[in-house]
């Protein structure tokens, strides 16, 4: 506890000390100073019944939406208030057409954490997969509002598991009810949580993947391309763009899109000097060239790779040659891909999974992405095998929110 509230006080004071040399502590602390006023100015428009739903960023959002969007279809008199601890979630989705209200969390705190509650008024606090701040369970607790962690996935090197963990394992008790997304995760929490607050409900992200396939954008600057295939590399770092460039070298016959994690000038910038022959989407959209040759095209713009890995005949996802291990390879599988990624993903179920599956392959190097993708490429019969395990993977894991929801209704937490 005393490490907990040390961790409170600390905090804010260095994302403060840091913010003029980084602009997302920067945005998070100008976030932090304005959301009281933000919050007080939208309370008023609060009709009841209110779900609070939480995400820390917005990875988890994505993992949320599914639920959201089923709360909002089958119970309408129900409002949704969206917050989010990162600017990353925030700055993305303060326009958020899915909830009625979206700011960022308050920092944990008794005041705080009190403070909030009795503005907004919840009848339910729904946290996605990785939320666990003390203050806001332990009043919602206080004041009888049921708490659930949504999608929650657990693994055997987190502080719960740990002779330490003593004051984490008391946060995880204050749920109301924990929904994991295997059995796993189960077992890992029994000795911890009651038997009764737990239920497997699934992964979310595989009905959100599964939805954004199936009300796919089209984009028509695709057509300005070549006719050669697209392999398309999706949330890429400067570890993949180095791979990726040692790649394009060996397969020239193909168009490529670049779609860096973050699009950003400098991001931009630097993802170029690794494709100096590259041009950017926006380039691409004002000109009126159509290419008769194969390409290396580089994002520069949000909100479109869910969308464009419709194109891909190989998909690339990044992040697995960094620290922070690999990002969303659900995305490009529910088009019936097949994705490769680096091989740092040992803590992402999904990627194991669909590995284990057949529809996607982890790589060490340079080479062996080369050699990965003209496996695929010199045998027909694999690569559609492939793409159909791809596919099958995620319809397999499909039904989460149905899960999710009907477990509230029966917990008469929704009515």
């Amino acid at each position: 506890m005393i490490l907990y509230q040390f961790f409170l006080k600390l905090y804010p004071i260095l994302a403060y000390l840091i913010s003029p040399f980084n602009e997302k502590a920067k945005t998070w602390v100008n976030g932090q100073a304005k959301v009281w006023d933000e919050i007080n100015a939208l309370s008023p428009k609060i009709k009841q019944p209110l779900i609070w739903v939480h995400c820390a960023s917005y990875g988890e959002y994505e993992q949320g939406l599914p639920i959201i969007d089923s709360i909002k279809l089958k119970y309408p008199s129900h409002q949704i208030w969206l917050t989010f601890f990162s600017p990353s979630g925030y700055v993305y989705r303060k326009k958020d057409a899915n909830a009625d209200f979206v700011t960022y969390l308050p920092f944990d705190g008794k005041k705080n954490a009190r403070l909030f509650l009795e503005t907004i008024n919840p009848s339910l606090i729904i946290f996605i997969k990785y939320e666990f701040w003390f203050y806001y369970l332990s009043i919602a607790k206080e004041k009888n509002i049921p708490t659930v962690l949504a999608s929650a996935l657990f693994r055997q090197g987190q502080i719960f598991f740990q002779f330490y963990g003593g004051f984490y394992k008391k946060i995880l008790n204050l749920f109301t009810a924990i929904l994991v997304q295997d059995q796993a995760s189960e077992d890992l929490i029994k000795p911890i949580v009651s038997s009764s607050q737990i239920c497997v409900t699934g992964d979310t992200r595989f009905d959100r993947v599964i939805t954004t396939a199936s009300t796919v954008t089209k984009f028509e600057w695709i057509q300005k391309l070549s006719q050669n295939k697209i392999i398309i590399a999706g949330s890429t770092w400067e570890t993949d763009h180095i791979v990726l460039a040692k790649t394009t070298l060996d397969f020239k016959k193909f168009n490529w899109i670049i779609v860096p994690h973050h699009v950003d000038a400098s991001s931009i910038a630097e993802c170029r000097i690794h494709f100096p022959k590259a041009i950017t989407l926006t380039e691409l959209l004002a000109s009126k060239q159509h290419f008769t040759l194969p390409t290396i095209i580089i994002i520069d713009q949000i909100g479109i790779l869910r969308s464009v890995y419709q194109y891909a005949y190989i998909s690339y996802v990044g992040g697995g040659f960094g620290k922070d291990g690999v990002h969303n390879v659900l995305e490009p599988a529910a088009f019936g891909k097949p994705v490769i990624w680096g091989s740092n993903d040992s803590k992402y179920r999904e990627a194991i999974g669909l590995r284990n599956a057949g529809g996607g392959f982890a790589i060490q190097n340079a080479e062996a992405l080369i050699n990965q993708i003209q496996l695929l490429i010199d045998a027909e019969k694999d690569y559609s095998n492939t793409c159909s395990l791809s596919a099958q993977y995620i319809i397999k894991h499909a039904g989460a929110t149905d899960k999710t929801i009907e477990y509230l209704k029966e917990q008469q937490f929704l009515r």
